[in-house]
């Protein structure tokens, strides 16, 4: 019995220890508390999210990508490294490492910025004008668990820009039908059809 129960409370802390050495990676949208920026927010389709790490002190130093891809009918149409800090000569990670995203299509434009403590990135797209003001929403691929395992050099999805689901023949007219975690892009497009929709990469790297 006795070694029965010191088996489990080893286990246990094998269990415990790997789970904090893990990194994570936490998205949440970032909604105003004031109910009229909330309002003003919404009627200008402006949507942020807001990234941070646990463990993070294990990224500390390091340098980072982000990519930025736009897909157009199922493949890769625009490939984009929007910031690359040792390529740009740009600050290394430093303690909490921590960063937002904002995103807005307007007059037939997808508008993304990257704000981090110290420098920001915007970016503007081109997308097909059949997409009204509004239509393309940013969306975060953990699943709706705000969190997933982040691996230092693996390149790993952080958010998806896309319109709701094209084809009503293949699932639920709408956002979350379409963004319920990480994007196999072949069997994402072959299953909705989304015509235009963009996904954003990080890593960092060893």
């Amino acid at each position: 019995m006795k070694k029965l129960l010191l088996i489990t409370l080893i286990l246990t802390s094998i269990t415990t220890y790997s789970q904090e050495e893990k990194i994570q990676m936490i998205s949440k949208f970032d909604y105003p508390e004031d109910n009229r920026e909330y309002i003003m927010g919404n009627f200008l389709g402006i949507d942020k999210l807001d990234f941070s790490f646990t463990n993070s002190e294990k990224l500390i130093g390091k340098n980072f990508k982000i990519t930025l891809r736009k897909y157009k009918n199922g493949e890769i149409e625009i490939e984009k490294i929007v910031i690359n800090t040792k390529g740009e000569g740009l600050p290394t990670i430093k303690k909490d490492f921590k960063f937002s995203l904002i995103t807005q299509q307007i007059l037939n434009n997808e508008k993304i910025a990257f704000f981090f403590p110290g420098f920001f990135n915007k970016q503007i797209f081109d997308v097909n004008k059949k997409f009204k003001d509004g239509t393309m929403l940013l969306r975060e691929v953990t699943g709706g668990d705000e969190k997933i395992n982040f691996e230092i050099g693996k390149e790993t999805q952080i958010a998806l820009i896309t319109p709701p689901n094209d084809n009503p023949d293949k699932g639920n007219l709408g956002y979350c039908e379409v963004s319920k975690g990480n994007i196999d892009v072949e069997k994402w497009y072959e299953k909705y059809k989304i015509s235009e929709f963009f996904l954003i990469y990080l890593i960092v790297e060893e």
